[in-house]
């Protein structure tokens, strides 16, 4: 008797496990340094900041000071401030393009791996909407409509879909050859409970990876579309506008460019970090190895 643990006591000692991708230090850091700038984000009108777009032509260029932590661009507005707002635009842009993304990818590439007569129509157009720029793309939108959040998200979506759709159909082509599939068919089970309840599952770890780059991605081309003047307009606060209006001051104020680039940075650091530790965890082959 005394040699047997009682199961009471077994219960009491046992801990809860705590999953593998929060004990990686690459998941840690970047969910710390992602989390810090959605925070930022957020709470921007509490952290010290004033209205990013008053414009103050006597304030133009001042240097940094208690009224202006980090000085004023040349139409004297906050650019601390106007670093911190543009968190906003880029956070949401990058969720908003992923999220479109990879619901829009989810489904066809469901439909296109499962039925087999879809798959060469589908593929070959997104075959075709891969080979089209990003850039190219958002500079014909914005010339067709005008520049705004709504059209540099519909720019950056339309070639992540296919990558979304092959990742998904390659995950399909493999799952539904599985047993426990064809046991679901051979019961009566109908195809969207097949797909939703029995392959669908087996896409969420490389999804998840998968939908970290997309939203690094956008957040860096909206940047450069921004820098090149067909992405956000002048007036929204923007990294990229920003390093823009202050790359013809840059030798008189550098920090016009420096602030906005360390943010934008840091919050791309953020993300690839994160998502090189889901990788790492979540991906059988790369966890057996460590």
């Amino acid at each position: 008797m005394n040699g047997l643990a009682s199961p009471t006591a077994t219960s009491v000692s046992a801990k809860p496990r705590i999953p593998a991708f929060l004990l990686n230090p690459s998941v840690l850091v970047g969910g710390l340094l992602v989390a810090a700038i959605v925070l930022m984000a957020a709470a921007a009108p509490l952290v010290g900041t004033v209205d990013p777009t008053r414009i103050d032509p006597a304030m133009r260029l001042k240097p940094p000071s208690e009224l202006a932590w980090f000085g004023t661009d040349l139409f004297g507005r906050d650019v601390y401030s106007r670093a911190v707002y543009g968190a906003r635009s880029s956070i949401f842009i990058g969720l908003c393009v992923a999220t479109t993304a990879l619901l829009t990818g989810i489904t066809i590439g469901l439909v296109t791996g499962y039925f087999r007569w879809v798959d060469a129509i589908v593929m070959r157009i997104m075959d075709g909407l891969m080979a089209i720029p990003t850039f190219l793309l958002a500079i014909a939108l914005v010339s067709l409509t005008r520049a705004s959040i709504a059209t540099v998200v519909v720019a950056l979506t339309i070639p992540e879909i296919p990558r979304v759709v092959r990742l998904v159909r390659s995950v399909v082509l493999t799952v539904r050859e599985e047993p426990f599939v064809e046991a679901a068919i051979s019961v009566g089970t109908s195809t969207p409970k097949i797909l939703l309840r029995h392959i669908l599952p087996s896409t969420y770890a490389p999804l998840m990876v998968l939908g970290t780059y997309i939203c690094a991605s956008a957040i860096l081309i909206e940047a450069g579309l921004s820098f090149l003047g067909t992405g956000l307009p002048p007036e929204i606060p923007s990294w990229g506008n920003m390093i823009s209006e202050g790359r013809t001051f840059f030798q008189v104020a550098p920090r016009l460019v420096f602030l906005p680039s360390f943010f934008l940075a840091l919050t791309v650091l953020g993300i690839n970090l994160l998502g090189d530790g889901l990788r790492d965890t979540l991906d059988p082959r790369i966890a057996k190895r460590m």
